[in-house]
């Protein structure tokens, strides 16, 4: 009874994120597969424009939804401190280390 509201709110809100995310996965074969139908369509139509530009995003129920920071901020704690060790150790390549510490974001 004595937990903090900001923290039940935090909770809610890394539940929200996490089934919005899901719910995004699920429905992503079947927005491929609505593209793949649309651009089908569009082929045996017979127009003489090229088909019209579609993306995946625009079928899936959440189409603007972003991962919050806590999931795209790379490796967990845990993960970071094995890849270092191994880096210390030379165990893996430094450019591999690196890429598998930086964000997805922000790789080219």
């Amino acid at each position: 009874m004595r937990t903090p509201i900001s923290l039940i709110r935090w909770v809610l809100r890394e539940i929200d994120d996490r089934e919005k995310g899901q719910t995004n996965l699920q429905a992503l074969p079947v927005a491929r597969l609505t593209q793949i139908v649309l651009q089908v369509a569009h082929g045996f139509s017979g127009s003489k424009r090229a088909a019209p530009k579609i993306n995946t995003r625009d079928f899936l129920p959440y189409p603007d939804w972003r991962p919050s920071a806590s999931q795209a901020d790379g490796p967990e704690p845990g993960t970071k401190f094995v890849l270092t060790e191994l880096g210390r150790q030379r165990r893996i390549p430094i450019h591999v280390l690196t890429a598998l510490m930086t964000p997805v974001e922000q790789r080219p």
